[in-house]
């Protein structure tokens, strides 16, 4: 009797690995505007389009698109218009004001496809301090077109005009920031899948003095935010992602102006611009200039032409500028860049035929961060020894784990977390090592997050990726030998969608029996 012996292997064939972060997603939304008096830019071509809408807002306004960039509604903190420029089914009026500097911001719900909502400021100059509420709109309802389900749904009262929201540091969940008429109190509200927490996280932190007037901004990244008040004083904060807590106040001084202080940071976070609501100035903070006072000392003027209203971010990386009751917006084509570099124009952007007024729309700003720098992932297959439906990732640098504006914001890497988004893989579904291999537990869409911890909690970063496991590895299995003078093997093949082909080595058989073989050893490869 002759003994055969058999190595077995089978073809790895299971990842179509679908790269990107994805709050990226998130940038479509932020791509079509409509502000002013009819005026609306579309960002999903470069020049923007030149768009009209129904619109009539002096400052605050909120416009909101879906994945694809396709416009879904928009609002002036009263009245709501559909895609095609209509006003929306709704109860009633929303209770802001399209007076407000920030009369609201719009914020899909998380995991939800139809579900948003409209949180709206009343205008407070020269009236009595409202507060913060939220409306419901459901896209599924109207044919699509979506109506206005429930409105004026009260969340803090007394608070200024000033309103703006960032993600979450787990790049799924929304917050929404307000300030209270007592400077020194803010309000963050979490918005998740179950809805919106009535419950805000609240910081009692110092403030470059009181007033009513005025706006505030998240940095893209969300490590930073800048309130402007209508006393042109200027805060900065550090913003924790995970916890919703400011921290680190710095003050410094806007241009002089009459009344509000508009505020925006530039794409990277590294800079910061802000003028007085009818000052014919717009200066340029370097956030990364080193001490407070040495911040402070950065202030450059950037522009001195006519007065400004809102400044806004887009997706193309520059910074747009109201200016009332003109065709056209002023742009600043290099806000990352030092001073007069940024290359601010005033007549940059047309909207002929219709006009600016002193606003422009607000968005969650996490739109407008440039991309991180990705990890990396290695997908098993049969040679490079990683396994069957298994994957091998690595975080990106140290130094570029995030898209930090300079080293002011970087502080140190204390900690990383992956989470596979593979519950099913029980306690290996998270890891803290830089460069794990997971076994996923089954076929679907898997969302692999790192999440990053710097100085102890200080801030949070996340990157993701979504990994689409379509086919399973084939394995080879339940080898039958017949030892004679001549021997013969049966293999059989476990998953794939066959029907499955098989080649034998050295025999050069092509079928799951091999006949004839002569001892020795034989290799068996088999793919659908």
């Amino acid at each position: 009797m002759h003994l055969l012996n058999f190595s077995r292997y089978g073809i790895f064939l299971f990842l179509a690995i679908l790269l990107g972060q994805l709050p990226a997603l998130s940038q479509n939304e932020n791509k079509k505007w409509y502000f002013g008096a009819n005026a609306g830019l579309d960002f999903m071509t470069n020049p923007p389009t030149i768009v009209t809408g129904a619109m009539l807002s002096q400052e605050g306004c909120s416009s909101i698109a879906d994945a694809n960039g396709n416009l879904l509604f928009y609002t002036n903190g009263i009245n709501v218009w559909t895609a095609t420029h209509t006003l929306m089914a709704s109860p009633g009026a929303l209770q802001g004001n399209p007076s407000s500097c920030q009369s609201g911001v719009i914020v899909k719900q998380p995991g939800s496809n139809t579900i948003y909502y409209i949180f709206s400021n009343m205008a407070n100059f020269g009236a009595p301090p409202n507060g913060l509420k939220y409306s419901i709109v459901d896209m599924s309802l109207a044919g699509g077109a979506g109506s206005v389900t429930a409105i004026n749904i009260p969340l803090v009262s007394n608070t200024t005009e000033q309103v703006t929201s960032v993600r979450h540091f787990n790049g799924v969940d929304v917050w929404v920031m307000t300030r209270s008429m007592s400077a020194s109190i803010y309000h963050a509200f979490l918005v998740t899948s179950t809805g919106v927490n009535t419950i805000s996280v609240q910081s009692n932190i110092n403030a470059n003095g009181a007033g009513q007037v005025g706006s505030i901004k998240f940095s893209p990244d969300g490590l930073k935010l800048a309130a402007g008040l209508s006393n042109v004083n200027l805060d900065i904060y550090d913003f924790n992602t995970a916890t919703g807590q400011l921290s680190n106040h710095m003050a410094l001084t806007c241009p002089p102006g009459n009344n509000a202080c508009w505020v925006e940071f530039s794409p990277d976070g590294s800079k910061v611009y802000c003028n007085g609501w009818s000052s014919a100035q717009i200066t340029q903070f370097n956030l990364c200039a080193g001490s407070p006072t040495a911040v402070a000392a950065s202030g450059v003027n950037i522009m001195s032409a006519n007065p400004a209203g809102c400044l806004q971010v887009a997706t193309d990386g520059k910074i747009y500028v109201a200016h009332s009751n003109q065709t056209f917006l002023g742009v600043i084509n290099s806000p990352n860049l030092v001073g007069l570099a940024c290359n601010y124009v005033n007549n940059g952007q047309s909207v002929a035929p219709n006009q600016s007024r002193q606003g422009l729309p607000n968005f969650i700003t996490s739109g407008f961060a440039p991309p991180p720098t990705q990890f990396t992932t290695t997908i098993g297959t049969m040679t490079n020894g990683i396994g069957c439906m298994t994957a091998s990732f690595t975080s990106p640098p140290p130094a570029t784990l995030a898209a930090l504006g300079c080293s002011a914001f970087s502080g140190s890497l204390t900690s990383m977390l992956w989470n596979f988004g593979d519950p099913g893989s029980g306690s290996s579904n998270t890891t803290t090592i830089s460069h794990p291999i997971h076994q996923f537990s089954q076929l679907g869409n898997f969302t692999v997050s790192l999440i990053l911890n710097y100085n102890n909690g200080t801030f949070f970063d996340t990157i993701q990726q979504v990994l689409n496991i379509t086919l399973p590895c084939i394995s080879v299995s339940s080898t039958s030998i017949t030892c004679a003078n001549l021997g013969s093997a049966t293999v059989t093949a476990l998953g794939g969608v066959g029907p499955f082909s098989y080649t034998w080595h050295p025999s050069a058989q092509t079928s799951s029996v091999a006949n004839g073989l002569s001892p020795g050893t034989y290799t068996i490869t088999v793919h659908d």
